[in-house]
């Protein structure tokens, strides 16, 4: 008698329920933090929108004759304002990390509130690079990775270097063909398995 039982596939096999201890927490992943230039980019960002201020502003108190302690107090405030928001910018700048594993892309972002974003392969389907002028002048990109349903990008990683912005675009780009292939084939060989059970007879044998 032919033995028509379903083999299960290899891809199948290599699938294996994980037990918590085997479980391993996002914050135990390593990740990669931002290159230098773009912390750079930040606080000259920061420059660029507090300096015309620091200016402006006591130029319009001058010619509004206002008194001379309230001009002080004027400055004083942008300054203290300047600080505050300089300093959160570039913590929040220091807290962005990202890892390239072998099933999803991970970033990591957030000064108060921790984020971090786990995108597998198998839903990436479109990543696009950008760069702004300042970002041009560093030698920056911002890398945008969409995902399927998504009309906004699901990951805005910011602060790549030439080295690194491209390669990274091509490599997500050909590790969600390769991830997405392998998911279909495995969809097809269930279904295989499925209309091969159906076809079976009750008591195991074909008539």
């Amino acid at each position: 008698m032919e033995d028509v039982t379903p083999q299960i596939s290899a891809s199948m096999q290599a699938r294996r329920r994980l037990e918590q201890p085997d479980w391993i927490a996002i914050d135990e992943v390593p990740l990669t933090p931002l290159e230098q230039a773009y912390l750079h980019q930040v606080q000259i960002e920061n420059l660029l929108i507090f300096t015309p201020l620091l200016i402006i502003a006591p130029l319009a108190a001058i010619l509004l004759n206002l008194p001379g302690s309230l001009i002080i107090a004027l400055v004083t405030g942008i300054l203290i304002l300047a600080g505050i928001v300089s300093y959160c910018r570039y913590r929040y700048a220091l807290s962005i990390a990202y890892g390239v594993f072998d099933h999803e892309f991970i970033m990591q972002k957030g000064l108060i509130w921790h984020k971090k974003i786990a995108l597998p392969y198998t839903r990436l389907q479109h990543v696009s690079l950008s760069q702004g002028p300042l970002e041009r002048y560093f030698h920056q990109h911002t890398l945008k990775c969409f995902s399927a349903g998504s009309g906004s990008a699901e990951i805005s990683l910011p602060g790549l270097g030439d080295d690194t912005a491209e390669p990274l675009r091509k490599h997500l780009l050909a590790k969600a063909s390769q991830k997405q292939a392998s998911q279909k084939q495995a969809a097809q060989e269930q279904n295989s398995l499925k209309q091969a059970s159906q076809n079976q007879a009750p008591d195991g044998r074909e008539d």
